[in-house]
């Protein structure tokens, strides 16, 4: 009886204090701060202690697809920081009802209607029910080159390379093709080690006159061979 005396004075207490009076957002850059508490279904007077942080975050997830992640902290008595980090176009990629953004992290983010520098164009396959907010998927067959084409993406963003990259062709079973600066034809194996081969496309560049233009063929091992036009 006392126990019970005890909890319900605790889940009392609960429902009395701990209400949220502040929400705090950070990290936002693509949306408002309205926008992001608005998706994440929280308002004041809520009670902090029992805020479901998880339904919290899919909630944000399912409604602004450039966030990427979400980090929610309780600031007793009475604040919710909302931390956000917000991810951006790096593909754009044909699929059912047109042409698609997705992050390089796989995430179809919208349709798109004009592509933005900075974001490469992808040929040479074809997204399968595409949706907002939803991990892009290729048909089966096509299933490595999906793989293939975020560690490209990836790579080429930590090596700050990405808004270089024009175009990507997945088409040929032997080679990945990419432009590079709108001067050169970049050919790589679909098994090559493409943080090095990205290293060894910057050297053969700096080693070029600014007007020179060609195809930089890195299918042999341990070379990179400049063809000019």
């Amino acid at each position: 009886m006392c126990l019970a005396v005890v909890i319900a004075a605790f889940l009392g207490a609960l429902t009395m204090f701990f209400r949220i009076d502040m929400i705090v957002v950070e990290g936002n850059e693509r949306y408002t701060e309205e926008q992001i508490i608005e998706a994440a279904g929280v308002q004041k007077e809520q009670n902090l202690v029992l805020l479901n942080k998880y339904k919290v975050k899919q909630s944000i997830f399912d409604t602004l697809p450039y966030v990427e992640t979400v980090v929610i902290n309780r600031k007793y008595p009475d604040a919710l920081i909302l931390t956000v980090t917000e991810c951006t176009a790096s593909a754009a990629l044909t699929g059912e009802n047109g042409t698609w953004f997705m992050s390089d992290e796989g995430k179809i983010l919208e349709r798109a209607s004009q592509i933005p520098e900075g974001c490469a164009r992808v040929t040479g396959c074809t997204l399968v029910e595409p949706a907002v907010g939803a991990m892009a998927a290729f048909a089966d067959e096509d299933s490595y080159k999906f793989e293939r084409l975020l560690t490209l993406l990836r790579t080429a963003e930590d090596k700050q390379l990405l808004s270089m990259i024009g175009e990507i062709d997945l088409s040929d079973g032997t080679a990945i093709t990419f432009t590079y600066l709108d001067r050169f034809t970049v050919k790589m194996p679909w098994d090559a080690d493409i943080a090095y081969k990205l290293g060894n496309v910057r050297t053969v560049v700096e080693q070029l006159e600014a007007n020179q233009t060609g195809t930089i063929n890195l299918m042999n091992d341990g070379r990179a061979d400049f063809i000019p036009e």
